[in-house]
């Protein structure tokens, strides 16, 4: 078994203050990283830590996906994530990697056997939620593994178990942090019929309302109508809000927020990631100039320059980077391969986080990666990562306001393997940022 080792943070100091201090401290670190390389005064892509390894010495890493079948491209898209990661892991404990096909999830106890057998340290995977099931709910695991999706199971999963998921819901939650961030506090919400869209209402209703705001009104629409005019009429008539939380796609938000934007009454809007395909495209995403949105900050360029696996420097390597969704999961096989080694680090201290292709990263105590993601605005020229300031109300709003650069927080969790989760709640204070000790030949 790997040891654990110990842990230093950047700042210190900061845990010495009232909560409330520490938290506008540690707002102005996050901040202030981008001018000054974090607290430790270098500029980011020079700090002292090494991201893209985070291994011993004879680890062996296996993922358990499936070969065929409905997921494949699915599959296909994780599978070149991480292969890209192992590839850009310049540390000389660079372990193995190796996978294994497998689709039945009545087979994935069997599966996960055969790697351990076979020596794996850490095991990826599986992907189904019916495979993630079967583990949750079965004894606890030898190794270390995270599991590639979120089980349907209550409470805590099979010790060494941990899962990872780009859960819709997610982005519903971070759209609530941010308009709270901004200042908002009375929202309106308009989302399409049907489960997917009610499942983003319901995550976005329970975090806006934990964060003490209110939900001035809601509606859904018919998403197979030739528009949705009348129900946003409507909608807008719910008294003086702030915002509106707009969960719908691409072509859906190019009908539905030009009249919000351009309308006497403006109000700012705030949607998901499915209202960016992920390729700029200057002259159909004018109707969403103004537009604000979560996204990862890989897709949106948003980390290391100097990292092989920056989306910058992948044009044409893969075809999974051609489309939105896999250009999500591309990323996620990136996070996945990094998050092993560090998988007790983070359950042994909720303040630990790691910056993450995917959202700056935590797990919570139930063992599930959180993620914390990005906020953006389309502008005339493109999408702009851009600060959660707070923001003018409805009348004073300005749809086109200078975007201002975000940083990747310097924070990463420490390698190691003993699981041990502690509480961590879906929106903790700010994390502490932990640096990786040194690891030998990284």
């Amino acid at each position: 078994m790997h040891q654990d080792r110990p842990v230093a943070s950047f700042c210190p100091n900061v845990r010495r203050f009232p909560g409330a201090v520490r938290t506008l401290a540690l707002s102005m670190a996050v901040v202030l990283s981008g001018t000054l390389g974090g607290c430790a005064g270098l500029p980011w892509d020079k700090a002292p830590t090494n991201l893209r390894g985070g291994y011993v010495a004879g680890d062996k890493v296996t993922a358990i996906l499936p070969g065929k079948g409905p997921v494949a491209d699915v599959a296909d898209a994780l599978r070149e994530g991480l292969r890209a990661a192992h590839g850009a892991d310049d540390t000389a404990a660079k372990p193995t990697l190796t996978f294994i096909a497998s689709e039945q999830p009545n087979k994935i106890a069997e599966a996960h056997g055969e790697a351990v057998s076979a020596g794996a340290t850490q095991v990826i995977g599986p992907l189904l939620k019916p495979a993630v099931d079967a583990l949750a709910t079965g004894p606890a695991l030898k190794i270390p593994t995270l599991a590639l999706n979120q089980s349907t199971a209550a409470g805590k999963a099979a010790g060494n178990l941990y899962q990872f998921a780009l859960a819709p819901e997610t982005e519903a939650v971070e759209a609530a942090n941010q308009a709270k961030a901004m200042g908002f506090t009375r929202a309106l919400m308009l989302a399409p019929a049907g489960e997917a869209g009610q499942r983003r209402a319901d995550a976005f209703r329970r975090q806006w309302e934990k964060l003490g705001a209110t939900l001035v009104g809601q509606a859904s629409f018919d998403p197979a109508a030739a528009d949705a005019a009348k129900t946003l009429t409507a909608l807008l008539k719910n008294g003086e809000a702030d915002f509106l939380f707009l969960a719908v796609d691409t072509d859906q938000a190019r009908k539905i927020y030009p009249p919000i934007r351009d309308g006497a009454n403006a109000l700012p809007v705030i949607a998901t990631s499915a209202v960016y395909s992920g390729a700029a495209d200057a002259a159909r995403d004018k109707a969403l100039a103004g537009l604000y949105f979560v996204d990862l900050p890989w897709v949106l360029g948003v980390g290391q320059a100097n990292d092989p696996v920056a989306r910058a420097n992948l044009k044409g390597k893969s075809a999974a980077l051609a489309t939105p969704l896999g250009l999500r999961l591309y990323a996620m096989g990136i996070d996945a391969y990094r998050l092993a080694p560090r998988l007790a680090g983070l359950a042994k201290d909720p303040a630990a986080t790691f910056p993450g292709a995917t959202g700056t990263l935590s797990l919570d105590s139930l063992g599930r990666v959180q993620r914390q993601l990005t906020l953006a605005q389309f502008t005339a020229t493109g999408p702009q990562p851009v600060s959660a300031k707070p923001a003018a109300k409805q009348r004073s709003w300005m749809p086109f306001a200078r975007p201002a650069a975000v940083a990747q927080p310097a924070a990463v969790a420490t390698p190691a393997q003993t699981p041990s989760p502690s509480t961590a709640g879906p929106k903790p204070e700010p994390k502490r940022p932990l640096p990786q000790p040194a690891v030998k030949g990284g």
